[in-house]
């Protein structure tokens, strides 16, 4: 087996992640998560952008490089402070400090949930094109 598609395998199983899970928040069709998967194909970088989102894993590490596995972000990895954006409302920075104030699993599950609503047509400002 590659080392994308152990590597995808080992992220998978520490997040408790499916195939329909990433399927479902990715948009990455089964056959070719499948694909990956069985080391058949490599991922194309958009497709491991998208992997290593859901799986808040270092996109380099999920392509086998030497570097940590977990994803830091530019303000955590220098301890930047959240600061106010005057571009947001109230409501929009009240989102960041809760999404901010959440463990790695918490922020993931926020961000599947916030998925979730945008689909339903009820919840949707405009149509989400996939």
């Amino acid at each position: 087996m590659d080392k994308i598609a152990e590597r995808i395998r080992m992220a998978m199983d520490l997040r408790k992640m499916r195939q329909v899970d990433i399927i479902r928040v990715t948009g990455i069709n089964k056959g070719s998560l499948s694909s990956y998967l069985s080391g058949k194909y490599q991922p194309k970088q958009t497709n491991i952008y998208l992997l290593a989102q859901v799986l808040n894993v270092n996109e380099g590490w999920l392509m086998g490089h030497d570097v940590p596995m977990e994803r830091q972000t530019a303000a955590a990895s220098q301890n930047i402070p959240f600061v106010e954006n005057p571009e947001c409302g109230t409501e929009e920075e009240n989102l960041l400090r809760y999404y901010h104030s959440l463990n790695q699993v918490g922020q993931r599950e926020a961000l599947k949930r916030i998925y979730e609503l945008s689909c339903i047509t009820t919840y949707n400002v405009k149509s989400i094109k996939q």
